[in-house]
């Protein structure tokens, strides 16, 4: 009985690389066809990211998600405190809700550099963008209790420059 088990898992496996090895083949002139394709719209995209950093020079974005236990608080002690050349973005689970350029804005959280949870600071200066994790600030107000004056001086510094 086992070696009826061995044969028909080696058949399986066979038929598996088979079929797999036919697919592939038949996958090849289309990725031969849609790579271009993609690398011509990704350099598009790039450089109409690249204007859009320019064009967005000196903006300040605070981004915060939907987590249950912060949104609340954030929306009715922080943002109201926040200066009026800030912009806001929220993400609602993968939903990106802000006044500008979704697209760009989605590339702009995706090249976080020091990404560690939200909420996050970005700022655009020189056709660059910079950012910055307040998410240990954040919490050590919402969590422990802590004045909101140096949370909110820490964001106001980081932008000030």
């Amino acid at each position: 009985m086992k070696t009826f088990e061995k044969i028909k898992n080696l058949i399986i496996t066979i038929l598996k690389s088979v079929a797999k090895t036919f697919l592939f083949t038949l996958l090849i002139p289309f990725i031969i066809i849609l790579f271009p394709v993609k690398c011509f719209w990704w350099k598009k995209f790039e450089k109409k990211y690249a204007n859009f950093l320019n064009v967005n020079h000196g903006k300040n974005f605070f981004c915060y998600n939907n987590r249950s236990n912060s949104k609340t608080y954030i929306e009715e002690n922080i943002i109201p405190e926040l200066s009026h050349r800030i912009e806001i973005v929220y993400l609602n689970g993968k939903e990106i809700k802000s006044d500008y350029n979704i697209e760009f804005i989605s590339e702009s959280l995706y090249k976080l550099k020091t990404y560690n949870r939200f909420p996050h600071l970005m700022k655009i200066r020189n056709g660059k963008l910079i950012d910055m994790s307040i998410n240990n600030s954040f919490y050590n107000v919402f969590n422990m209790k802590k004045p909101k004056i140096e949370l909110l001086h820490e964001i106001h510094q980081f932008f000030k420059y």
